[in-house]
């Protein structure tokens, strides 16, 4: 597999680095303190550097190093006899848990719903283009979701009932690469990562795994109660490390298409479950909810449907699941208007599959509160039916009443085939049992949609 010309090796390799400079760095990064691994160690990470006209060693670690006198290390590590005699485009490792960062930030580029960014000691909703630095706590509640712009142009989605933590925003001042880390405490994180360069990285982290890549599309759930983590891969390379599992610190890669279960002691890969096909895509949603029903697939817990106004997802705006696998995905209240619906199927070990888009089509076109009154006596009665229309413009009516019986070929005693008014007025009915019922008849979207109330029951004494 190649993306970007990384090679698979290539990429495996640089994944590695970024989650053994994680080790490395935690300390050092915050410039708090710094590991000390042995100069000689050859899983200590290095990041190359072009030495330029009047470069010392000297000089470049008071611009770049913790600490000036580490600059020796680097010297021991190139066996540098003198560092004031070195050649221009000599290259020169530097280990990374020896230099210095800076803090980053990424900024709010939307948001929908209940959201909370706790910052700096106080909690608050945020806006469009705030800062959000590290240590920030971003939480959505139902149907919330907020969008992060990362320092490099990637960003990240946190859909709703998520909790994440920014861990790690940092500027690796020798060459300018970013170091950046996100903390799923509960929820799920959805990434699309910029390429970036080495020894900066980024991942996603959950109490059970960590997933590292360079420049692709994953996500991250973590499921605090039953204490397990699933990292997704839309597109491109992740490794995936299980602290405590058998051989731990090893990776798991996973490619596009596959994802990887992690909890304590434990990690496997699994194929994503393909994409949901939706029955009857291009039928306007008119009914009292939206109810959307997908075609059965094997070895699946449920479907998850999110509602957006654009194709991409940026603008979302609700989302829903089924209660199993044979249930409709349904979405109790939803304005008229046309939308964009992305459905995936969960595993029951949560992972999410692949993803497939619909437009979405809504008109509300329903009747409620339907109900017969009488008024006066004998051959003078007379017999008020009254419904309510839901949805929005022109609408028109057509009303039948015919006898209670089994033969459903019997007529209707009365079809009054167009009502522009809610209501009717009958007089000379006979006594006996009736059923009645209203259609509601509108235009939508260039299409004429039709919807029938249930039967209602009427007895008409002597």
């Amino acid at each position: 597999m190649r993306r970007g010309g990384l090679g698979y090796r290539g990429a495996r390799a640089i994944i590695a680095a970024s989650l053994t400079a994680m080790i490395y760095t935690g300390s050092a990064s915050a410039q708090t303190g710094r590991a000390t691994p042995a100069d000689t160690s050859p899983t200590r990470p290095t990041v190359d550097y072009v030495m330029k006209p009047g470069d010392t060693l000297s000089d470049l670690a008071r611009a770049y190093l913790l600490r000036v006198s580490d600059y020796q290390q680097v010297q021991r590590l190139n066996r540098v006899r003198n560092d004031r005699r070195m050649a221009v485009g000599q290259v020169v490792r530097f280990p990374v848990d020896l230099l210095r960062t800076e803090p980053a930030q990424a900024r709010v580029t939307g948001f929908r719903g209940a959201v909370t960014i706790l910052q700096g000691g106080q909690s608050a909703t945020p806006t469009v283009g705030q800062i959000v630095s590290e240590d920030a706590v971003i939480a959505t509640g139902a149907n919330a979701f907020v969008r992060l712009s990362l320092p490099d142009g990637g960003h990240v989605t946190l859909p709703s009932q998520s909790r994440v933590r920014v861990g790690r925003l940092r500027t690796i001042l020798l060459n300018g690469a970013l170091d950046q880390e996100m903390r799923v405490e509960t929820g799920r994180a959805e990434a699309s990562a910029a390429p970036v360069r080495a020894p900066g990285g980024f991942a996603i982290r959950t109490p059970v795994s960590v997933s590292a890549v360079r420049g692709t599309q994953f996500r991250v759930s973590y499921d605090d109660e039953g204490d397990r983590a699933a990292t997704e891969v839309i597109e491109g390379l992740v490794g995936v490390s299980t602290p405590g599992a058998p051989g731990a610190g090893a990776l798991l890669d996973a490619a596009a298409r596959q994802g990887v279960v992690s909890a304590k002691g434990s990690a496997h890969l699994t194929d994503l479950a393909p994409a949901p096909e939706l029955l009857q895509p291009d039928r306007i949603q008119s009914a009292a909810a939206v109810a959307l029903t997908l075609r059965p697939q094997g070895d699946i817990a449920y479907y998850r449907a999110r509602l957006a106004n654009d194709a991409g997802m940026i603008d979302a705006f609700a989302e829903a699941r089924s209660k199993t696998a044979d249930d409709a995905v349904v979405f109790d209240q939803l304005d008229d208007g046309a939308y964009f619906v992305r459905l995936t199927a969960v595993t029951a070990e949560g992972v999410e599959g692949l993803a497939s888009n619909y437009s979405l089509l809504r008109a509300r076109n329903g009747l409620s509160n339907l109900a017969a009154s009488v008024f006066g006596r004998g051959r003078e009665r007379r017999y008020l039916f009254r419904w309510e229309a839901q949805g929005a413009g022109d609408v028109h009516f057509r009303f039948q009443i015919r006898p209670v019986s089994t033969d459903p070929d019997v007529r209707p005693v009365i079809d009054e085939a167009r009502l522009d008014a809610a209501e009717i007025t009958l007089t000379g009915l006979k006594p006996g049992d009736y059923e009645w019922r209203v259609r509601a008849t509108r235009q939508a979207f260039g299409r004429i949609l039709e919807t029938w109330s249930e039967p209602q029951t009427l007895h008409i004494g002597r």
